[in-house]
């Protein structure tokens, strides 16, 4: 989010937020997006906010939902995300202090996870409230291919690569659980530090039910922070090691399954929301994320899925090809 004389202007929502103060306490108003959408989107961020709190984990507190308007005020949470964090490490040549950065997300993610599951009523959700293979098929496969591939970059959609990827989308029903809570959105602009360095967690209206590796996938491949490959696989390692401390050895082999194919899933829908975003909405701060998605997108599926996604790779290179020429760097 970027702050402004009062007013908070959103990356890629439609709601309206702004400064305020409720009885004392700095605090953030939110107004709905435009529609019934927009109401029950409120509503899943008063429930699900709520039972997050309940559970101890760090959200701004809600200090008052409007039944009627759906309007919300939550606390003030500051300004300072950890992707501002980590662009200020990396500029300052402060390389090291990221890793250590990452494992105490890390942990207040596997806290969220199994905490934010726990009497989890899927009621609240205002979207789909299980993550599965038709949500990753419609969500992400589709919005990578409708949204970024043909409208974004205006090639046609090879029917191979429809194959192939309804075919990774197929295997997330194999690893599918039902007991932790996701995001679905856990990336470093909703991720929050307070002025006194402990973090929060921001934007989980569209949480639901799903397995523990797409969080992780959407943190480690954010493109906005574009960590070093070989940093996502160590960060991997060192979430494998947290699912072993507390006895989930199962859990922990299961990861190794889910990675490559919910990190592709992950960066698909990045890429959907770019293109769309950039060019339907107008909101060109986006573009320049195309490339670090893409590259990402091309390391997973090279690494992983050459036999079973040549179509995809090749198209994926040649796309980013043309994005080296006309989409500008950060």
């Amino acid at each position: 989010m970027k702050h402004e004389s009062g007013q908070i202007l959103p990356d890629g929502s439609d709601r309206r937020f702004s400064r305020t103060v409720w009885k004392g306490k700095d605090a953030v108003m939110i107004s709905p997006a435009p529609g019934d959408l927009g109401i029950k989107e409120a509503q899943a961020f008063f429930h699900i906010g709520s039972h997050l709190l309940a559970r101890e984990i760090p959200v701004p507190i809600i200090f008052y939902f409007d039944k009627d308007s759906a309007a919300l005020i939550v606390e003030d949470l500051g300004e300072e995300l950890l992707f501002h964090r980590i662009l200020h490490l990396k500029k300052h040549g402060r390389h090291a202090e990221i890793q250590p950065l990452y494992m105490k997300v890390m942990k207040l993610l596997l806290s969220m996870q199994i905490s934010g599951g726990e009497g989890f009523d899927t009621a609240w959700c205002f979207q789909e409230p299980v993550y599965d293979h038709a949500l990753a098929l419609e969500k992400e496969v589709g919005y990578f291919l409708e949204a970024f591939v043909k409208n974004f970059v205006g090639m046609e959609i090879p029917s191979q690569v429809f194959s192939e990827l309804k075919w990774l989308a197929k295997k997330v029903d194999c690893f599918c659980c039902n007991s932790f809570f996701l995001h679905r959105d856990f990336q470093s602009r909703n991720i929050m530090i307070r002025a006194d360095g402990q973090l929060a967690i921001v934007d989980f209206q569209a949480g639901r039910l799903g397995p523990l590796g797409y969080d992780l996938a959407s943190l480690l491949n954010d493109p906005y922070v574009d960590l070093d490959f070989d940093m996502r696989l160590d960060l991997l390692s060192g979430y494998i090691q947290l699912l072993k401390g507390h006895n989930m050895e199962t859990d922990a082999k299961d990861l190794v399954d889910q990675w490559p194919v919910l990190s592709a899933l992950r960066l698909m829908q990045a890429l959907g929301a770019y293109g769309y975003l950039t060019k339907e909405k107008g909101k060109t701060f986006f573009a320049a994320f195309m490339k670090p998605a893409l590259k990402g997108l091309i390391w997973i599926l090279d690494t992983n899925f050459k036999k079973e996604l040549p179509g995809t790779i090749s198209m994926s290179k040649a796309i980013f090809d043309e994005l080296m020429v006309s989409v500008p760097n950060r």
